[in-house]
């Protein structure tokens, strides 16, 4: 019987019948073999996405993919919205940027420690509890529900620690905000944003030298890092209460919209929808992060990366409704005024997204203003000499030595 594998789990012994693509376009000269070595798998994760093997002559494979897979379940609003853009909810601020702050401020580190000890448990064995994850989203959820920039603004101003926790709380929020801003109902909410939060459980599985390795994978390491997708979705299986939206987002949040990712090669709407925001959040976060092997982007530059990859990596109506939501320059962006003034975007104008509010740090000649200063350039068009004045261009994290985490509001 043959069956259509993931290269991430091939296994010495496997007979391989068929590829994802012609023979003659890959090095094999035989159109059928067994993997004798880990050469022979690295090749072929070298070349496909997937294979067939024929298990009548040579070993099963733990992990498959359907020939036919069925079609996983998706937010039917939120397809909808993506065509007629129409929302459920209308949210509106109920508090500004900086009453919302120490609440924001609290969430945010309740929300780093517990996730810490919740992974901590899970790898030392323990079952996942779900009740104290959602101890960890509702005090996030409510203060974005308030107000929509206050926590962003502090994660995007934080020294982040510990990528890996850092990364699942940030996805949390940025899924919330996203979800917020596409009208989905506070209870949906709550989906995305556990699913976004315990998207990277399987992690846990993975040994720490190879997720903390400060130079490039090898194709052997990047197969045993791409299994957390597997080892996530089994953990948020056999946790009691969890829904099949949440592991959904688990086992799809690396799929890319042109059929390219993995464990299941899905395509298009294949994917359910939190699965395709997910990709795109968890995408721009890591961008933005300094990780062991690669400098943080800034916002704009991962933003700009996010556009270009619409259409392949990304659904394009997502892109935009994510790049709507984030603003050209999102919050905690440090930017150059035309004028040749420094700045960090505080807040968005929904409305005139190219003119966000911005705290001014550094005058023309970059030197610190003796006292800073907020301006909103949807309501400011000229500098104080009457010359037009937009944002130029956005700066890279630490441009003219600019410690973002010195400037809360």
């Amino acid at each position: 019987m043959d069956l259509k594998v993931n290269v991430s789990y091939l296994k010495i012994g496997m007979y391989v019948s068929n590829l994802d693509r012609p023979w003659i376009d890959t090095p094999f000269l035989l159109e059928g073999f067994v993997i004798e070595t880990e050469d022979d798998i690295t090749t072929l994760a070298r070349h496909c996405t997937y294979v067939f093997i024929d298990t009548d002559r040579g070993i099963n494979a733990e992990e498959y993919i359907d020939d036919a897979p069925p079609r996983l379940k998706t937010n039917a609003y939120l397809e909808r919205f993506l065509q007629d853009n129409k929302k459920k909810v209308e949210y509106e601020d109920v508090k500004t940027t900086k009453e919302e702050l120490p609440d924001a401020q609290i969430a945010m580190e309740a929300a780093s420690n517990q996730v810490a000890h919740i992974m901590d448990d899970v790898k030392e064995g323990k079952n996942l509890n779900i009740e104290a994850v959602r101890g960890v989203v509702q005090p996030i959820l409510n203060s974005i529900i308030r107000n929509s920039e206050a926590y962003l603004w502090l994660s995007m101003m934080q020294k982040k620690s510990a990528y890996t926790y850092s990364h699942s709380v940030d996805n949390c929020a940025l899924a919330i905000a996203f979800g917020r801003y596409m009208g989905l109902p506070k209870k949906d909410l709550q989906t995305l944003a556990i699913g976004l939060l315990m998207m990277d459980m399987g992690n846990v599985k993975i040994p720490e030298q190879i997720l903390n390795k400060k130079g490039r994978l090898t194709e052997t390491e990047y197969r045993i890092v791409k299994k957390h997708v597997r080892h996530g979705v089994d953990i948020l299986r056999e946790t009691e209460g969890m829904n099949e939206d949440i592991v959904n987002i688990a086992l799809t949040h690396h799929e890319r919209f042109d059929g390219s990712g993995y464990p299941n090669a899905l395509l298009g709407a294949h994917i359910p929808v939190y699965g395709r925001m997910a990709a795109i959040i968890d995408c721009y976060d890591a961008m933005t992060s300094k990780r062991p092997f690669s400098a943080a982007k800034s916002p704009y530059a991962a933003l700009q990366n996010i556009y270009n990859w619409r259409g392949s990596a990304f659904q394009p109506e997502l892109v935009e409704q994510f790049l709507q939501c984030m603003g050209v320059y999102p919050t905690g962006s440090i930017v150059e005024m035309t004028n040749g003034e420094i700045g960090i975007v505080l807040s968005q104008n929904l409305t005139q997204r190219m003119r966000p509010k911005i705290m001014l740090l550094l005058d023309q000649d970059k030197a610190h203003f003796a006292e800073y200063k907020t301006i909103d350039l949807a309501k400011m068009f000229e500098d104080p000499e009457g010359y037009p004045l937009n944002i130029l261009r956005g700066l890279d994290p630490g441009a003219f030595g600019i410690d973002p985490t010195e400037y809360y509001l």
